[in-house]
């Protein structure tokens, strides 16, 4: 992969930007080097290098997974060096060779290493992708401490990211003792304070006031609000580049040609000139965050069971479905919008490009893939919108049209009577849904997806019972 460009046939198809890798010096730690990461954090960073007096922010990419090293492997082997291949909804295709991931670490085979570079003074940002269910809080925020992960973590072992960023800052602040930002980059409303307190609860547990103290006064948090759909990568793409450039890229990744990346402006190090490459700090990252949650990660969550229970596999598809296309315009305009209220982003024009954006056949993001983990995503996706409706005195039937779908999909899965399969993190905790008034019942007065709306607004619960038994019927 050094000679990447070199040995490529089709050279001007694929863009580079104008750095030389070996002046690069890694100024920022990412913990999770997974597909979007690499097609979004890792691409602004690439374009920043570029950039006069900016070539001290290459990152070094950590793996903290075991499950994940053989990968990594092959990710180090190509000295972290890759291309993002970007389609537009109108077929555009654009390639580009990133090598902004200077360095590369697997931290499940090599943990003291990680442990040395978060030390370093060089080191001035840590970013983390570790998806949702990596931060281990419970709805009250509270760290789950009787989970077996945290529990072993806390004895000393490295299965989380606390566990990383235990040992590393301990380090720091033993030795460089340099301020450092922590930037969560993962799809969380307020991802930096969820960040910041499962840390100091990780703290608290290992019983260390004096690294609490060091990191209260020397490290922060900021929120941030990242967007581009990423596919799980796939081999087609990977043939693709191969046959057009001739090179052997097993890291290749695709991404739509939407990107955003929304940063409160709250830096304990020093700070990247990301504004340079498109990135917007704010004062606050909340108007940004409720409008992506609500209307695309909503949205997306709302329409693929019910895009399931039709038998689609792709998520475009249920865009080009009237009923479904349909569903999605009501839900935005009659719950999610209305819930939100006032808003420094044009909602009504975000509507419009996430609806572009879904319908974007060139993505092949797959209804599978958006089905992936409920029970983690209605809580924190639909949920608001759910609240929001009933505060403003309203029923929110198209969100509950939505919920009754998961329901029956859930159902129907169990049944083995769906093509799509449901990977399910959190399958224990659906085992009280059954298929009958019982099971309906638990669902609909579940605290942890539904809070208290099921007591204050008992509606709710007649509402979803009704809807279920509609869907039921038609799917059943």
């Amino acid at each position: 992969m050094a000679n990447y460009l070199q040995a490529s046939s089709n050279r001007e198809q694929l863009s580079v930007q104008d750095y030389s890798k070996e002046t690069i010096e890694a100024g920022i730690v990412h913990l999770g080097v997974g597909a979007f990461h690499r097609a979004h954090q890792a691409v602004y960073i690439d374009r920043l290098l570029a950039h006069d007096g900016q070539q001290n922010w290459g990152i070094t990419g950590v793996n903290i997974r075991p499950q994940d090293s053989q990968a990594f492997a092959r990710f180090v082997e190509q000295k972290g060096e890759y291309v993002l291949k970007t389609m537009a909804a109108d077929g555009e295709t654009k390639y580009e060779h990133i090598r902004s991931i200077v360095q590369q670490i697997d931290g499940a085979q090599e943990p003291e290493k990680v442990d040395s570079t978060l030390a370093d003074a060089k080191t001035q940002l840590v970013t983390s992708t570790v998806t949702e269910g990596g931060y281990y809080l419970d709805e009250n925020r509270r760290l789950m401490l009787e989970h077996p992960a945290i529990k072993a973590d806390i004895a000393g072992a490295r299965n989380t990211l606390y566990a990383f960023l235990y040992a590393g800052l301990k380090l720091r602040s033993e030795t460089s003792k340099a301020k450092i930002t922590l930037l969560c980059c993962d799809n969380l409303r307020h991802n930096g304070e969820l960040l910041e307190t499962g840390l100091m609860q990780f703290l608290e547990a290992k019983q260390d006031s004096v690294l609490a103290q060091w990191v209260r006064q020397n490290v922060s948090f900021p929120c941030s609000m990242v967007d581009r759909i990423t596919p799980k990568p796939s081999q087609k793409h990977v043939d693709d580049v191969r046959s057009r450039f001739g090179i052997d890229d097993h890291m290749t990744v695709m991404g739509e040609d939407f990107i955003q990346w929304v940063v409160e402006d709250k830096f304990a190090g020093k700070k990247p000139s990301l504004d340079l490459v498109g990135v917007q700090f704010v004062q606050d990252v909340v108007p940004f965050e409720e409008a992506k949650i609500r209307i695309l990660n909503a949205g997306h969550t709302c329409v693929t069971y019910q895009a399931a229970l039709k038998g689609l596999t792709y998520f475009d598809e249920a865009m080009r479905d009237e009923e479904l296309k349909q569903y999605f315009t009501d839900f935005i305009l009659q719950d999610s919008i209305p819930a939100i209220g006032d808003s420094v982003v044009d909602l009504p024009a975000y509507f419009d490009i996430i609806a572009q954006r879904f319908s974007n056949a060139n993505i092949g993001d797959t209804v599978e893939r958006i089905c992936t983990d409920g029970y983690a995503k209605f809580p924190i996706f639909v949920f608001p919108t759910l609240e929001g409706a009933y505060r403003n005195g309203r029923i929110p039937k198209k969100t509950i049209q939505g919920i009754a779908g998961w329901f029956v999909f859930i159902q129907l899965s169990n049944q083995g009577k769906l093509k799509t399969p449901y990977h399910e993190p959190n399958k224990a905790s659906l085992t009280a849904f059954s298929n009958d008034e019982a099971g309906i019942q638990a669902f609909a007065t579940d605290r942890f997806l539904w809070g208290n709306v099921p007591t204050e607004y008992p509606d709710f619960v007649t509402e979803l019972t009704k809807a279920i038994q509609t869907t039921m019927a038609n799917y059943a």
